[in-house]
């Protein structure tokens, strides 16, 4: 890949998500559909999916007819999983912008909800951090965003959320040594 945009692993069309599917919301990370609700607003009535987050205590309404504009979609099989891990081990993509102009960027990749535009934004925040040039708002963004990894991978895999992290570090470091033998050889 060496710098370049991943493709989508997401499908194009919409999908309907029927209660105990696994899903994955851009932000908030993986959940599972606990329920279909129709609420009445303001005279219109819509429905919802009703989705227990996994790393917290929360719950969110997703509208059903929004789904897909807000980026919900399944939980990554085995082969977007392989996908992940070529993008994480895959060259780094170093752009000096400013700060506020990387920010947008970064935002903007992870709006859509692609798993492997995420895993690209955490590769890329881990090289800036790794070069002491990440500031404040990027570490956030790369906590939150490897998050969300996370919490996907945990359901992907069938691991626990601390494996799944791990999993996170282990294909960064490869790449990581691969680029530079002292990272991978002991002392």
């Amino acid at each position: 890949m060496n710098g370049s945009l991943p493709q989508p692993a997401t499908e194009s069309r919409p999908r309907q998500f029927e209660v105990g599917d696994r899903v994955v919301h851009p932000h908030h990370g993986a959940g599972k559909v606990v329920a279909h609700r129709r609420r009445h607003f303001l005279g219109t009535a819509r429905d919802y999916l009703e989705i227990e987050m996994a790393q917290a205590s929360l719950r969110i309404l997703v509208p059903c007819d929004a789904a897909a504009a807000v980026g919900l979609r399944a939980i990554a099989g085995r082969p977007a999983v392989r996908r992940i891990v070529e993008v994480l081990e895959s060259e780094p993509e170093l752009i000096e912008e400013s700060w506020s102009a990387r920010q947008r960027r970064n935002l903007a990749r992870l709006k859509g909800g692609d798993v492997l535009e995420l895993s690209a934004v955490i590769r890329d925040l881990v090289l800036r951090a790794a070069d002491g040039k990440q500031l404040a708002s990027e570490r956030q963004l790369l906590e939150r965003s490897r998050a969300v990894l996370a919490s996907e991978l945990r359901y992907a895999l069938g691991v626990g959320v601390e494996q799944a992290d791990a999993y996170i570090d282990e294909h960064i470091t490869a790449r990581n040594a691969a680029v530079d033998p002292l990272v991978a050889s002991p002392g």
